[in-house]
């Protein structure tokens, strides 16, 4: 399959939208774009607790602007920085208007595997939910710069109570369930401690891994 013929069009209204949103501000969170993305009818960029459309919704907005980040380098417009909790546009018209054609090029060519990552668009048709949720526990943290911890050496007894399930008899349902709701008061990108978000997800992958075994 070809990524590149099935990605799609950057609209003229979307890229003005970003532009605008993103002039006069140090920087805004990629969920507070999110918000000002829907709020002007771009319903496909609603942030959700599905883990699943979550993923989709950050992969295409990811995807667009790392296109921006070329065009308006070409453009000489500034240089788009891309970040979980900080986009914005570094502006030296000075020193972008002088750059030449071949520093542009080096610029755009250097390795990034983030950004090849996003610029796949076969990334965002192919990925599923059994995917994502193997991705969840090092998504955003990756994205952030974020080291990880341990629990690997940590107890079930251990997980249950990271979890706050210590009293209460647990099922993956019950686990993923309660993962979700943790979730959504320890991410990264809501303001949450990157620490106690890890610990959840590995908390989570301990009682699961449990619940496999004979």
């Amino acid at each position: 399959m070809d990524s590149a013929s099935e990605a799609p069009p950057i609209s003229e209204s979307f890229e003005t939208l970003v532009w605008e949103r993103l002039q006069g501000c140090e920087s805004i969170s990629e969920y507070e774009l999110m918000q000002h993305l829907c709020a002007a009818g771009w319903g496909e960029f609603k942030p959700s607790l599905d883990e699943l459309a979550m993923f989709r919704a950050h992969f295409l907005l990811f995807h667009l602007l790392y296109r921006l980040q070329d065009r308006w380098l070409n453009q000489g417009r500034g240089r788009l920085s891309i970040h979980t909790t900080a986009i914005y546009v570094h502006t030296q018209p000075s020193n972008l208007s002088g750059e030449s054609d071949a520093a542009k090029s080096a610029g755009l060519s250097k390795s990034d595997p983030l950004k090849a990552y996003y610029l796949d668009y076969n990334e965002f048709l192919t990925t599923q939910k059994d995917d994502v949720l193997s991705l969840l526990e090092d998504f955003w943290l990756r994205l952030a710069g974020q080291t990880p911890v341990s629990l690997k050496a940590n107890t079930k007894a251990e997980a249950l109570q990271t979890l706050g399930m210590e009293h209460s008899a647990y099922t993956p349902q019950s686990v993923k369930q309660r993962f979700r709701t943790l979730s959504q008061q320890h991410h990264p990108d809501k303001g949450g401690d990157a620490h106690e978000f890890r610990q959840i997800c590995e908390a989570r992958d301990i009682l699961l891994a449990s619940l496999d075994q004979p």
